[in-house]
């Protein structure tokens, strides 16, 4: 007879979310009969899963770049580097 594989040991971790993720996640834990731990461990391991594929496929770096891209983007045109004309063209100023 085999012996079932023992369950990884869990370990309690802190987050700060703001209360109205938790009002949300309570419901959704309510309606599926879970529990906020069980709802949030579920939650971030489809999370996981979905991003290891993610970063597989190159996708992440792609959203990272992008990410950088626009703060720079922000960073010009809050300091007055770059702006937008009348037709929504982007415009360097000098």
């Amino acid at each position: 007879m085999v012996r079932p594989k023992a369950k990884e040991p869990k370990h309690q971790f802190s987050v700060m979310l703001r209360p109205s993720l938790v009002e949300e996640l309570d419901r959704f834990a309510e309606k599926y009969d879970l529990t906020r731990s069980q709802l949030m461990a579920n939650l971030i391991d489809m999370g996981l899963d979905q991003m290891k594929t993610f970063d597989k496929l190159g996708f992440l770096q792609s959203v990272v770049a992008g990410e950088k891209i626009m703060k720079k983007f922000k960073e010009a045109l809050s300091n007055g580097k770059v702006s937008l004309n009348v037709e929504g063209d982007l415009e360097i100023v000098k």
